[in-house]
């Protein structure tokens, strides 16, 4: 009677075991976004390639924001800037903003 018992469970802890499902092996990565393409293609006609174009245009290589004024500004568009929430996420709309940042930080 202790053999048949002993080998139910066994047989029970083998299904249990198959039937687990594992834990992923790896986290997933979020996408990492560049933020010199992403402001090459939708910031430098207006801004110029580095952030300094003209006087009608502010220069964001001195701009007076920090990040998250940043982000809000690409995000909700300010002034004559149209908004870029409809256009880009919010990982590429921070990615331009650490650009800028990165820009005051030289």
């Amino acid at each position: 009677m202790k053999k048949i018992i002993f080998a139910f469970v066994v047989i029970a802890i083998s299904i249990a075991s198959c039937t687990k499902k594992s834990a992923p092996t790896a986290a997933v990565k979020e996408k990492v976004y560049d933020g010199a393409n992403i402001f090459a293609s939708n910031c430098a006609r207006c801004h110029g390639t580095a952030g300094v174009k003209d006087s009608r245009t502010p220069n964001l290589q001195t701009i007076a924001l920090d990040k998250a004024g940043l982000v809000n500004s690409i995000t909700k568009g300010v002034g004559h800037m149209p908004a870029f929430e409809d256009k880009l996420s919010t990982a590429e709309i921070t990615a331009v903003a650490d650009l800028i940042v990165g820009w005051h930080n030289k």
